[in-house]
């Protein structure tokens, strides 16, 4: 029995290796910047609609990729054409969003945007490499948790079969006494 307990547990360890070396494998190279690539475009004559200088107004771009970054190309007055100056508004970039300034003559109008935007992302063959590398992490995780368990148990039985002999009456610890 001893001897198939070994072999079991090489295994078990071979098999165990093996997952973390593929885990490291696939992470080194999703950390990597083989497969981060930009994607970029534009978008005309968006319109936000009743922009004030109370509430931020986001573009839509960020409803599809909330890590895009926007640069403004031009705004205008949806109705009227009138473009606003530079004082009348402020723009984030970063969060593509615009907001009036407590004087601007545009408050509570719409306003048609043409920016262009930029997303970062990580993808192999339009699959998502950021997802798939944190679920692979995670079921690596969960796998060694288990393992765990499962090597604490197959320990226990191990160190049981060892020591349940010791206290049978034929080879137990009374021969030692001399009984």
């Amino acid at each position: 029995m001893g001897k198939r307990v070994v072999e079991s547990v090489v295994i078990v360890m071979g098999v165990i290796m093996l997952v973390l070396t593929s885990a490291l494998i696939i992470g080194s190279l999703i950390d990597s910047g083989s497969f981060t690539s930009t994607l970029t475009g534009t978008n005309t004559n968006e319109t936000l609609t009743a922009v004030d200088n109370v509430t931020v107004s986001t573009f839509d771009i960020i409803t599809t990729y909330p890590l895009a970054t926007c640069t403004l190309s031009s705004i205008y007055n949806a109705t009227t054409g009138e473009i606003p100056t530079a004082g009348n508004y402020t723009f984030a970039g970063d969060d593509c969003t615009i907001i009036l300034s407590n004087v601007s003559e545009f408050n509570e109008e719409d306003l048609n945007v043409t920016y262009g935007y930029s997303v970062p992302q990580q993808k192999i063959g339009g699959v998502d490499a950021t997802w798939i590398g944190t679920q692979f992490g995670l079921f690596i995780t969960a796998l060694l948790g288990f393992l765990a368990v499962i090597g604490v148990i197959i320990a226990i039985v191990w160190l049981l079969s060892y020591i349940k002999p010791l206290f049978s009456e034929k080879e137990g610890l009374q021969t030692f006494a001399g009984n």
